[in-house]
């Protein structure tokens, strides 16, 4: 058994809500463009239902860069790379629910991880950087044919860094608040109603479900009604401050004191 199964055993439905989901003709969500930073770190997360692992299904993609699930694995190619990273033996069931993520820091084999319920499953495959951005789409790329998800969507995250496994595996079963340092988009899906679809976040990527979805009521894996201090966490983003400490820390730099020099000053 893979280490991404013994995972996925753990996943627990925590609510019922609405969410969308795209049959096999959807053309997915446009969601403005330029979520993706050129040559910048970055993490994309969603949780996904997929109804079948049959072809291509995007889950994210900004211009030619494209976040996707193949024959049951979980893959993610920026324009410039000559193959896909991809996770191995993931075995991807349909019908099931799976919280999956890219984290890119760099251009090295390792530097770009795919995990799968916050498991690390990838074959290290070096990822070049993203050097130009177009639209953004969600669940779909109308550029490509038949390559739309078909199954159900909930909360797509964008975050401008590469974000590590604990980080990830913190807060995949909540419900962002859309203030976390370092989240520059955050699409929650859980609208219930016609094809306006919001971003959290104050850029306010606003999103317009294309093609055939539907609204269902479905059991989702995130907790909808939280305890007393699991919202004090949510609300504030604690969990992320630690990240940013580091950054910051790493970027200040002291300089030696400059020698100070009598002198006299003549009339």
């Amino acid at each position: 058994m893979s280490k991404s199964s013994e995972k996925e055993q753990s996943i627990h439905l925590e609510s019922r809500l609405k969410v969308l989901v795209f049959d096999a003709n959807s053309q997915g969500i446009a969601v403005g463009s330029g979520a993706l930073r050129p040559q910048g770190r970055f993490t994309i997360e969603a949780w996904v239902c997929p109804a079948t692992d049959v072809g291509k299904q995007v889950i994210f993609a900004d211009g030619e860069t494209r976040f996707y699930l193949e024959a049951g694995e979980l893959k993610f190619q920026p324009i410039l790379a000559a193959e896909a990273i991809s996770s191995v033996a993931a075995g991807l069931v349909a019908g099931n629910w799976y919280h999956l993520a890219v984290a890119r820091g760099g251009s090295r084999p390792g530097d770009t991880k795919l995990y799968i319920n916050s498991v690390e499953n990838d074959n290290k495959t070096a990822i070049s950087p993203v050097v130009s951005f177009g639209n953004t789409y969600l669940g779909g790329y109308p550029e490509v044919p038949d390559s739309g998800f078909h199954g159900k969507f909930l909360e797509v995250r964008v975050w401008r860094f590469a974000r590590s496994q604990a980080e990830i595996q913190a807060n995949m079963t909540y419900f962002l608040t859309g203030r976390e340092l370092g989240l520059v988009r955050c699409w929650t899906l859980t609208e219930g109603f016609g094809t306006a679809i919001g971003d959290k976040t104050t850029n306010r990527a606003m999103g317009t479900v294309l093609g055939n979805a539907a609204w269902e009521e479905s059991e989702i894996p995130i907790k909808v009604n939280l305890n007393a201090q699991e919202r004090l966490t949510r609300s504030t983003g604690l969990e992320d401050y630690a990240y940013w400490y580091k950054e910051i820390a790493k970027q200040q730099t002291i300089q030696a004191d400059v020698p100070f020099r009598r002198g006299r000053i003549w009339a």
